[in-house]
């Protein structure tokens, strides 16, 4: 089995905010790579939705596939959140959560399952279009990457991610 992520386009918001499952637009661009499977998932966010219908006419979406949430601090500028809770939140990420949000642990949790799930179908090749942190969690749990290393790696906007199991 062949599962491909692809991370969303660059969204319409300003630099400095706070999104997680905050659902932005983006801009109206064509995703410029061809590629095909047996099926495509995607994150229910409108930044995912428009391309996963890009590359089929009937995505499957999954709430499982969406970014980390923060919670109180969704749509707020990272500069204007308060420093002391980040500060909290930063130096334990993975167990941690921001204020009515999830931890890393949780996000990895959800798509745990999803992969569970799709991994026992029929399915040889499958794309999930997605969020970084999804991406970077998929990478630890393909690539053995230890959790508390996968924020440093780059995950680009439009960028495919691509696992054989």
């Amino acid at each position: 089995m062949e599962i491909s992520f692809i991370r969303h386009i660059k969204p319409s918001i300003a630099a400095g905010i706070c999104y997680g499952q905050l659902d932005v637009p983006v801009p109206d661009e064509s995703y410029q790579h061809i590629i095909s499977a047996d099926v495509v998932y995607s994150s229910p966010l409108v930044r995912c939705t428009a391309l996963a219908k890009q590359l089929s006419p009937s995505p499957i979406t999954d709430p499982r596939l969406m970014e980390l949430h923060f919670g109180d601090w969704e749509g707020k500028k990272w500069d204007e959140i308060d420093e002391a809770a980040l500060q909290v939140w930063g130096d334990d990420y993975i167990n941690l959560s921001p204020p009515n949000g999830e931890s890393l642990m949780e996000l990895l949790e959800r798509l745990r399952a999803f992969i569970d799930e799709v991994t026992s179908s029929s399915y040889k090749k499958i794309i999930i279009v997605t969020h970084a942190g999804i991406i970077r969690c998929a990478m630890h749990l393909f690539n053995n990457i230890p959790l508390h290393q996968i924020m440093m790696e780059k995950v680009d906007f439009g960028g495919i991610y691509t696992f054989k199991l």
